[in-house]
């Protein structure tokens, strides 16, 4: 059975990448490109890539970061659902940055 820090440092890893896709996904898909969503989306992801690569090594802080990062986006979103012209895409992002803090955050309570 897999080690809750192992879970954890992976959802970052998945996190960081979906993240990314989603940042280039906002910006080459509308008609009008969102260049906050790349310069979000690439950023945060890279962030949480990064996250991933520093838990590797030392868990603690690494999935520190990528809790602030994970909770900092959800948070971020919140007020975007009331002026959001698809809702459904700012909701998937509230839902996996705040599933990926709920993960890191049993992962670096059971370590």
């Amino acid at each position: 059975m897999p080690d809750m820090l192992d879970v954890a440092r992976y959802a970052v890893l998945v996190y960081g990448a979906l993240m990314i896709m989603g940042g280039i996904l906002g910006y080459v898909l509308p008609a009008t490109p969102s260049k906050a969503s790349l310069i979000a989306g690439c950023a945060s992801g890279a962030l949480a890539v990064l996250a991933f690569f520093i838990a590797r090594s030392e868990p603690t802080p690494g999935l520190a970061i990528a809790l602030v990062v994970s909770a900092g986006v959800a948070v971020m979103m919140v007020p975007r659902l009331k002026t959001a012209k698809k809702p459904l895409s700012t909701r998937i992002i509230i839902g996996l940055s705040a599933a990926t803090a709920v993960i890191v955050i049993v992962a670096l309570a059971a370590a």
